[in-house]
């Protein structure tokens, strides 16, 4: 990701950039093929695979090669912000939020190669690989590291605090799981509970 970083050096920076910097780094930034197809990580047990290659207190960046076909789990980043840039294939993009107690779908894109997408702080999303003819991959920048995320356990009907090294999906490593939330519980009602497991407590919340 030479590149990348040419073209903007403040995410080398010891404070994290604010949201415009992150999402013009990612719409500046020319992939070499040769080094995007040496850096490509898949892993066919999981939505996708994930390389981390910068993990910094001001920015971490992550790159993702997708599964055909397979979608992550909705989820939030802890608090940072950041953005994806799609580099190869056809990305879907869903927002949710928690209503009622209910993880309820309210927006809906496909962004093709080239495209950003931008995301503030607490929203819950997923994305998946539609079907391009290209598999998908995705070139991803948040501001700040991420210490932990909420991810929705869409089969079990749970809420789950995982380890912010985990990827987009529930853990099969108990460890990685920070807590438990039965039902869909929105990521501030979590930050608000303080609590680093809530098994049993019926937390309903919206956001």
């Amino acid at each position: 990701m030479k590149d990348l970083f040419e073209r903007c050096p403040e995410l080398l920076a010891e404070a994290a950039p604010p949201l415009p910097v992150i999402t013009r780094a990612l719409r500046d930034v020319r992939p070499c093929e040769l080094e995007l197809a040496a850096a490509l990580r898949p892993d066919p047990g999981r939505p996708y695979g994930r390389r981390v290659f910068l993990g910094t207190q001001a920015v971490e960046g992550m790159l993702a090669t997708w599964t055909p076909g397979a979608s992550c789990a909705p989820h939030d980043h802890g608090g940072s912000s950041g953005g994806v840039r799609v580099l190869r294939g056809v990305a879907v993009h869903r927002i949710y939020r928690v209503i009622d107690g209910a993880l309820t779908l309210i927006a809906q894109e496909r962004a093709a190669a080239g495209e950003v997408l931008v995301f503030g702080a607490g929203l819950i999303h997923s994305m998946g690989d539609g079907g391009g003819e290209a598999s998908l991959v995705t070139l991803h920048l948040y501001a700040g590291p991420i210490p932990h995320m909420v991810v929705y356990d869409l089969e079990r009907g749970e809420t789950l605090k995982v380890d912010g090294g985990c990827g987009a999906w529930v853990p099969d490593d108990p460890a990685q799981i920070l807590g438990r939330w039965p039902g869909f519980v929105s990521p501030c009602t979590i930050l608000a509970s303080g609590a680093a497991s809530a098994v049993g407590l019926g937390l309903d919340g919206e956001s």
